[in-house]
Parts: structure tokens; C-alpha cells; sequence
């Protein structure tokens, strides 16, 4: 039962966002986030219900020892991070009801307004921002080597575990602790913006665009979308990962830098940024699965087909996801998609 911890957190999250989008759904139909917001708390509910599995997904038998030893310390290190919030918040609070006016001066009226005021697109911040999603992507592919280079030695046969189970561990505890720190600080952005504490403040600033001002940050439902994807072959899982990050920063930089040609009329996507889009996510499949063949042995035929899914799902989200967000399309459907392939070839 030490996974119960982190299963009520997240059931706790879904519940709260479930309530506070259906409470204002007028408002956030005219603003276009009742869908994405909903989907987000289905997400917080799948995250937890799935979180009892995700440890000894490739490995049923799984010593319930070391399993019960993953989940309590799992639990352990996110509800330190949770206590941590509730102590800034508190200080927060304290410090806001000793001096009055910073509610005021702090509150959610005057943080958007300061935002739409100073926000403006700029190249190298989009670059910075892209950065930013794509580093969570490289902690994965350095935990799985480092347990890879511990299996090779024989330290994980040691500790009577296998790659997946400890390599999962490390990055669902990041993860998830990730997503609930993010989704405190989301509800307070939304809600009660004088509670945010300054750092916290400044890193919105630097790291969110116009469009998540009233809402979560797409950091949010982008990791949650990965969650299904655990019980997938590894090169899937990170497939899934680099392409909603890699492909999905690559086509929206080449598009709005050197994009010429309107993919429509009416449209902001560009031709070029439709084909930088289609050829990093073909060759990300292609290079992954043959990196880590030894996790998912497929014949070359089948790279490819799943590659060139791959792709024309990104592009197909590309073009016409319009009321979904499409962090939340591309790692589903590109997923599914991969895996689907799998399991019929």
C-alpha cells in the first residue's frame, strides 16, 4: 500500500481541476480550454490509478520487497516536495496577511496584466522556452544509461532488479514529482496569485506564453501524456518523448524562422515548418529503435512503417488539432500509433 501516497495525490489534483473547470465552464468555453482542461484532470486520474503498475510493468515478477522499497521511496521523496510547497505557501499567506496591499499588488488581475504588457515573441526566448522541455527528455535517456551501464556490470542483478523497474523508478519520481509541483503552482497562478513566491513568479515569466496564463502550463499535461507509454517497449516511450519535444520545437522554429510558404491562407503554419516537423519525427523513430533495438527486436521494415506513421500523424495533429491542445494529441495518438504497429507486425 505505499503506493497509496501518490495515487490519492494524483486522484486529489484531477478531483480539484475536475471541479474548478466544470464551476467555470462558461469561461472556459469562451476562452477555449474546457476540453484541454478536462482531458488534463482525465490525465491526473489515469496517472494515479496507473501509478500501482508502472514499477513492475515489464517485470510481473518483481520481488514485492524491492517493489513495496520503490513505492515507499517514491512516496517519501514527493511528499517532501508537496510538504516543501505547503511551507512557501504559508509563508506566502503570512507575509501577504501582515502586509495587505501585496494581495492586491500580487494578485491574478495584475499578473496577467504585467505579462500581456511585457510578453512579446521573441527567436531566442522561444528557443530558451524549447530548451527548457527538452532537457527534462535528456534526465531519461541519462538514467537509462546509467542503469544500462549498471546491468552491464551486474550491479542490478546484484540488487535483484531489472532495468526497467529501476530506471522507471528514478524518472516516474522525478516526473511525478515534477507534475505536482508545477500543478500547485498552476492552481495558485490560476486562483490565488499572491501566494506565489517570486522565484516562482520570474520562472512563469520566463517560461510560459500568452495562451497559458489561464490555464496549466503545457509542462503538465505533456509528461502526463507519457504515462501510458510506460508499459510500451522503451524505444517507444522515448520516441514519444523526443517527438513531442524535439520535432514539435524543431518544426515551430524552422516555421516561424525561415517559413515562407502558408500551409493555408488563413494559417500561421508554414510548408517549412510542416517538413522539418515530418523529417525529424521519421528519423527520431528510425534512430531510436535501432539505438535501442536490444529493448523492442523489430525488423527494419517495421522501423520504417512505424517511423512513417509516426510522421504523418505529427503532421496530420499539425494542421488540424485546432480545440485539443497538441501536447496532449501528439504523444497519445503518436503512441498509440507505434504501438499499435508493434503489436500487429
Amino acid at each position: 500500500m505505499f503506493f497509496l501516497p501518490i495515487t490519492l495525490l494524483f486522484l486529489g489534483h484531477g478531483i480539484i481541476l475536475m471541479i474548478f473547470t466544470l464551476k467555470n465552464h462558461k469561461q472556459k468555453r469562451d476562452k477555449k480550454l474546457f476540453t484541454n482542461e478536462l482531458i488534463v484532470a482525465t490525465l491526473f486520474f489515469a496517472a494515479g490509478l496507473l501509478f500501482p503498475f508502472l514499477y513492475q510493468s515489464h517485470n510481473p515478477t518483481l520481488d514485492p520487497n524491492i517493489l513495496n522499497f520503490l513505492w515507499l521511496t517514491s512516496s517519501i521523496l514527493i511528499l517532501m516536495g508537496e510538504i516543501v510547497w505547503t511551507l512557501v505557501i504559508t509563508h506566502e499567506f503570512l507575509v501577504c496577511k501582515k502586509n495587505p496591499s501585496l494581495k492586491i499588488e500580487k494578485n491574478h488581475e495584475n499578473f496577467k496584466k504585467y505579462f500581456t504588457q511585457n510578453w512579446n515573441y521573441d527567436f531566442r526566448k522561444d528557443i530558451e522556452r524549447k530548451i527548457i522541455h527538452i532537457i527534462p527528455i535528456g534526465v531519461i535517456f541519462i538514467i537509462w544509461t546509467i542503469g544500462n551501464i549498471l546491468g552491464i556490470f551486474g550491479v542490478l542483478t546484484q540488487w535483484n532488479i531489472d532495468i526497467y523497474s529501476f530506471c522507471y523508478w528514478i524518472i516516474i519520481t522525478i516526473g511525478f514529482g515534477f507534475v505536482l509541483m508545477v500543478a500547485i503552482g498552476d492552481i495558485l497562478k490560476i486562483n490565488k496569485t499572491y501566494l506565489l513566491p517570486n522565484w516562482a513568479v520570474r520562472w512563469y515569466r520566463k517560461s510560459m506564453i500568452a495562451d497559458e496564463v489561464e490555464t496549466y502550463v503545457s509542462s503538465t499535461p505533456l509528461v502526463l501524456c507519457f504515462v501510458p507509454f510506460i508499459f510500451a517497449p522503451f524505444p517507444i516511450f522515448a520516441s514519444v518523448a523526443l517527438i513531442t519535444t524535439v520535432s514539435d520545437a524543431t518544426a515551430s522554429l524552422i516555421g516561424k524562422k525561415y517559413g515562407k510558404h502558408k500551409i493555408f491562407d488563413q494559417s500561421k503554419k508554414t510548408i517549412e515548418g510542416f517538413i522539418a516537423g515530418f523529417t525529424s519525427t521519421f528519423l527520431i523513430v528510425v534512430l531510436i529503435t535501432i539505438i535501442y533495438y536490444s529493448f523492442m527486436a523489430v525488423s527494419l521494415g517495421t522501423i520504417l512503417i512505424m517511423a512513417i506513421v509516426a510522421a504523418f500523424l505529427f503532421l496530420i495533429i499539425d494542421i488540424f488539432s485546432k480545440h485539443i491542445s497538441d501536447n496532449i494529441l501528439n504523444p497519445i495518438l503518436i503512441g498509440l500509433g507505434m504501438w499499435i504497429i508493434f503489436v500487429l507486425i
